[in-house]
């Protein structure tokens, strides 16, 4: 551990590094009576330990070595930081990708609603063969006359003929409503994406401060390990020489114990989180991470909303899932317009241009091309589809009540979520005050510990109990960073203050 005192400000440090090692520190001078700020370490590493010291002077442990390499590595920076933990989870999200699937049907039924309303033009060409007739000759001012000398009989014709429908109700009725409906579930679906998106920036940067979390834990642990195997050794030393019973030997062994199966919990803890770090960022599980953000780090004051009501208000007004399902809605309140105008009579005009040989409309009939056009109103409604109509209509304002509900249970789970958002970080900040005050005290203690052994007054086991509330106090300091940095995460995005980064 170092010997010398440790500032709050000092890189990962403060966090639970120098006080791993039981006894590892020089003679400290007491502190003097006024206060002032403490100086920041210009290095992770103890000073070299003195040949053949022992108690509160000994060589730094593995615990402490493996430690100081991680903060030596982290002060260098380079390693893995809150935004790019939530950067890459974005890029590799299948949630995400999932909901640009959904951007890509909603641009094509676009496409596909607007299709309907383009004029349509059908093409035919046509040959047919006709049977040969006989037809009976027939009398003309008593002299008789074979039908084919004046109706000739064309065994082949061809028909060229295009035809165009222009839907001219459905512009009135439909296309309005059909095309506003389309684009609010464009819109729906972009605002879906955008939602998620931020949504599992979120939960990358929440699963990247408990990746540190557990790594501090896990140290604590291990040097509670270290204790408890010491105070094993310095129990049996005593039991051989007949100054503690067996009892106490044993509650000695108990504890070491306990520790081995507390660092195995932390160690399954690290683990498991180091996991999920990796599944959020789509990385394999053979990637390992260096820590590249100092929580340790001061952070401006959070502008947070001057009471719940205001930043429930500014929630509403920013949160992209409150606008995504608005826009869900009117898609859906459109679409029942849309299924209302079959209630009404179509009005299509239509023209023809036909190409034939031989054309019906010249008379008498010849094995000739001739063209010919016609155009026509068609006014016609088929009032068994009224109910048909009703019942879609119906389906479609049904399915817009069901998304205004949620809506409605969307505004009411912002409410408590803003407030827990709000609460939670004013609950780290204080929780984060009272850390560094146990800190400040847990120091002095363990300076006193240590003088006090020095002068023959205290054993090493005072000096160890000393070293692990003053470790404890480093995790609490640990955990309260951690505990603001995801309340800060959590306020940010319940407010919608993360839309557009």
């Amino acid at each position: 551990m170092f010997r010398r005192s440790l500032s709050l400000t000092a890189p990962f440090a403060l966090l639970f590094a120098s006080s791993f090692a039981v006894a590892q520190t020089a003679p400290v001078a007491p502190p003097p009576a006024a206060a002032g700020p403490r100086p920041v370490p210009t290095t992770l590493a103890p000073p070299a330990a003195p040949p053949g010291a022992t108690g509160p002077d000994a060589p730094v442990s593995k615990v402490t070595e493996d430690l100081e390499a991680k903060l030596a590595s982290m002060q260098r920076g380079g390693g893995l930081t809150a935004d790019q933990a939530a950067q890459k989870a974005m890029a590799t999200s299948v949630d995400v990708a999932g909901k640009r699937s959904s951007i890509a049907v909603a641009d094509a039924q676009v496409d596909a609603t607007s299709a309907p309303f383009i004029p349509k033009l059908d093409l035919q060409a046509r040959y047919t063969r006709l049977s040969s007739i006989h037809p009976a000759p027939f009398n003309i001012g008593g002299m008789s006359v074979d039908p084919a000398t004046i109706f000739p009989i064309i065994l082949n014709n061809y028909n060229l003929q295009a035809t165009l429908t222009i839907p001219l109700s459905d512009y009135v009725l439909r296309m309005s409503s059909a095309m506003a409906g389309s684009k609010h579930s464009k819109s729906a679906a972009d605002l879906d994406e955008q939602a998620t998106r931020l949504a599992v920036a979120r939960d990358a940067r929440v699963a990247y401060y408990q990746w540190i979390r557990a790594q501090g834990a896990n140290y604590v642990a291990a040097q509670a390990l270290e204790a408890a195997r010491g105070h094993a050794a310095d129990a049996k030393n005593a039991f051989d020489a007949g100054l503690v019973s067996r009892a106490d030997l044993l509650r000695a062994l108990s504890q070491v114990k306990s520790a081995e199966l507390t660092v195995a919990h932390y160690n399954n803890l690290v683990a498991n989180s180091t996991e999920q770090l990796r599944v959020a960022m789509g990385d394999p599980s053979s990637a390992n991470y260096d820590i590249g953000e100092n929580i340790l780090t001061e952070l401006p004051p959070f502008p947070a909303p001057p009471t719940t009501e205001a930043g429930y208000g500014e929630a509403l007004e920013r949160r992209l899932e409150v606008r995504q399902l608005g826009e869900s809605e009117a898609s859906l309140r459109e679409q029942a317009k849309v299924a209302r105008a079959g209630n009404y009579p179509r009005l299509d005009a239509q023209g023809n241009l036909i190409y034939a040989n031989p054309n019906q409309r010249y008379v008498p009939s010849s094995a000739t091309w001739h063209s010919t056009w016609d155009a026509s109103l068609i006014l016609s409604w088929t009032p068994t589809n009224i109910f048909g109509s009703q019942a879609n209509a119906h389906v479609a304002e049904a399915h817009a009540d069901e998304v205004a509900s949620k809506r409605a249970a969307l505004k009411n789970g912002l409410r408590l979520e803003v407030n827990q958002a709000m609460n939670a970080l004013t609950e780290a900040q204080a929780s984060l005050a009272s850390a560094r005050e146990g800190l400040v005290a847990a120091e002095e203690n363990y300076r006193v510990r240590r003088e006090l052994y020095r002068a023959g007054k205290a054993t090493v086991v005072d000096v160890t109990d000393a070293e692990t509330d003053l470790t404890r106090s480093r995790l609490e300091v640990v955990n309260s960073h951690v505990d603001e940095r995801i309340a800060r995460v959590a306020l940010t995005h319940a407010l919608g203050r993360d839309v557009g980064h």
